[in-house]
């Protein structure tokens, strides 16, 4: 009897090496994840999103606290000069924006070119006969210069009080300020060696029409989101409240290295708080030159596609149309694609345990085994493949996406300059010209502000 036993298991190894290979085989559990972060790119770039890898595809469904950059990126990047007004009789109106067009013509800010033509609507154009000599970036301040022979300041409230002149303003002229900054504007202020402060201005940003229902929609997801910017308190919180956001998610009059200390302290701070394992990713989103360096440091990074190159190429993510709505559609897939990859997984790894199990009971075959691994490859790839959406909501997706986009633009610019309009002017009306300072056709083809100098806001 021993012996019949003998032959009997002696006989039927050979036919359990063969199944044990067959289960051994990882076709389906190596090609479940390729599979899912090809799909998944595919699909985002169909949407107009790239995404430089699957990892950061995965990064992205782990997001859980978000950074925005307010310039270009919540707001589209188009200023207009609301407010001009001189200080005291020492100068002229017309001389002090002489003065300021000829201070901001080198420079390459949006908020500087939005200054020259709001100062060419009152034509008054960039004076040839002064010379300008020593033009000098203040980092996260604004600009100086050498103007026949006096030296020229402009910039934010934070430079005339380091250089002591802020405190020279009558009580008038602070509150009108504080007027113009708390509808969203930015404040700034010229001041010419031996008269002081002359001039102060308000120029205004317009907000993405889709912004306030991207952060709703981000918040409800359990995201945190906080805003970054160089403006001044009283503009930042303006604008934060415009689009839901709390003083507490508001962070001003930040310089390029401190956007730098936010995400880092936020990244070492989400290390901090993983438990058993599980990574909570912080995203920076960005435009400027001056975010590349947050957005290198992020742990995934989303560039808008109207921005700076540098943003575009450190940016682990580009949004082709600059539009937050896509932002929102990334992170549904990021998390997409992780429940894939993670049902892929499982199901790959619950087939060869069953099948091992009825094979050393006896029950298996041969041709069972080979269906079983050739059967779970096949289902994990169509699984992954599910991410991918169909020829016709892709034809969908391209005529909703044409669509909105001319109505978006055509809506964006009649709502933008009847609000421009409107708002002009409106506290220093005595001084102003009776035409808006802003005209349509100067801003037309104008939807691309040049890219944000390091310096930050000013």
């Amino acid at each position: 009897m021993y012996d019949f036993l003998y032959l009997t298991l002696i006989s039927l190894f050979p036919f359990f090496d063969i199944v044990t290979l067959v289960i051994a085989c990882p076709c389906a559990l190596i090609i479940s994840t390729p599979v899912t972060y090809v799909a998944g790119l595919a699909a985002a770039a169909q949407r107009g999103v790239i995404v430089k890898g699957g990892a950061h595809l995965e990064a992205l469904g782990r997001v859980k606290s978000i950074a925005f950059d307010k310039t270009g990126t919540l707001s589209e990047g188009i200023f207009a000069l609301m407010h001009f007004s001189t200080i005291g009789d020492r100068r002229p109106r017309k001389e002090v924006l002489e003065y300021l067009a000829l201070m901001e013509a080198p420079a390459s800010h949006p908020l500087s070119d939005a200054i020259v033509k709001g100062a060419a609507n009152e034509q008054v154009a960039i004076p040839k006969h002064l010379t300008l000599e020593d033009h000098t970036i203040l980092p996260g301040e604004g600009i100086t210069a050498v103007v026949e022979g006096k030296h020229v300041y402009v910039g934010n409230e934070k430079l005339f009080r380091r250089l002591g002149l802020y405190d020279n303003l009558s009580n008038a002229d602070v509150e009108t300020a504080h007027k113009w900054t708390r509808t969203g504007g930015t404040l700034g202020y010229i001041s010419i060696e031996g008269d002081g402060i002359v001039g102060f201005y308000c120029v205004a940003d317009k907000i993405r029409n889709e912004s306030m229902e991207v952060v709703k929609r981000l918040k409800k997801m359990g995201i945190d989101i906080t805003m970054l910017t160089g403006d001044q308190r009283p503009a930042a919180i303006g604008i934060g409240n415009q689009i839901g956001l709390t003083e507490d998610d508001i962070k001003s009059q930040l310089l390029p290295e401190d956007k730098l200390d936010f995400i880092s302290n936020a990244v070492e701070a989400n290390k901090a708080k993983r438990c058993c394992g599980t990574k909570r990713n912080v995203m920076m989103v960005g435009d400027g030159v001056n975010d590349a360096p947050a957005l290198a440091l992020a742990d995934v990074s989303v560039a808008m596609g109207e921005g700076a190159a540098l943003a575009m190429e450190t940016a682990d993510v580009t949004l082709m149309d600059s539009n937050l709505n896509k932002l929102y559609y990334i992170i549904i897939m990021g998390r997409r694609v992780i429940r894939t990859i993670i049902e892929n997984v499982t199901f790959s790894l619950a087939t060869k345990a069953i099948v091992a199990g009825f094979t050393f009971a006896g029950k298996a075959s041969l041709w069972a085994a080979i269906a079983s691994d050739v059967g779970a490859m096949l289902i994990v790839t169509l699984n992954g493949m599910k991410l991918l959406p169909s020829s016709r909501r892709v034809r969908e997706n391209e005529l909703v996406a044409s669509g909105e986009r001319e109505a978006s633009d055509e809506a964006a610019r009649s709502s933008y300059f009847s609000e421009m309009r409107s708002r002009a002017f409106q506290i220093d009306i005595a001084n102003a010209p009776s035409e808006p300072l802003l005209l349509e056709d100067d801003v037309k083809d104008d939807r691309f502000a040049d890219e944000e100098e390091t310096t930050g806001n000013y």
